[in-house]
């Protein structure tokens, strides 16, 4: 195997690789195991630099990429294809993620509001007004993370 040819095996073993991790990452993400995802983070991170730097050495030396045969060429537009699909489909599954995330966060900042509201009081209209707010309240903190 010429180092080319070294060169286009190397980014198939990684790319596949790739869609491996982000596979289990989606998987880890619809059964809402955020928490089992940190595991694949270190992965994710270093084979993502590892396919970077095996597109622009590829990108970067034409003779290569004119060597390569056929075959190869087809084995490697279809493990790039089924990258970007499931790339694609890993944005799609963390975007929903987030967003019921948030709704859901959403939803407890509402009901800790709720409760700590006095009960409600009739006006002279005879309409029930929210009670004035205790001025001993306890501050709530809540925090997100809006990375994606």
């Amino acid at each position: 195997m010429t180092s080319d040819s070294a060169q286009v095996a190397d980014l198939l073993k990684i790319t596949s690789r790739l869609i491996e991790v982000l596979e289990r990452e989606i998987v880890m993400l619809r059964a809402m195991k955020p928490s089992e995802m940190q595991s694949l983070q270190h992965d994710k991170i270093v084979l993502a630099a590892a396919y970077e730097s095996a597109i622009k050495a590829l990108e970067s030396d034409p003779a290569a990429a004119s060597a390569i045969t056929p075959a190869v060429r087809a084995e490697l537009r279809d493990v790039t294809e089924r990258f970007h699909r499931v790339l694609a489909a890993n944005e799609r599954a963390l975007r929903a993620t987030k967003e019921a995330t948030n709704r859901l966060l959403k939803h407890i900042v509402a009901e800790v509001e709720k409760q700590q509201r006095g009960p409600g009081t009739y006006g002279p209209d005879s309409a029930v007004r929210a009670a004035a707010v205790p001025t001993q309240r306890r501050a709530v903190s809540v925090t997100l993370d809006q990375r994606l």
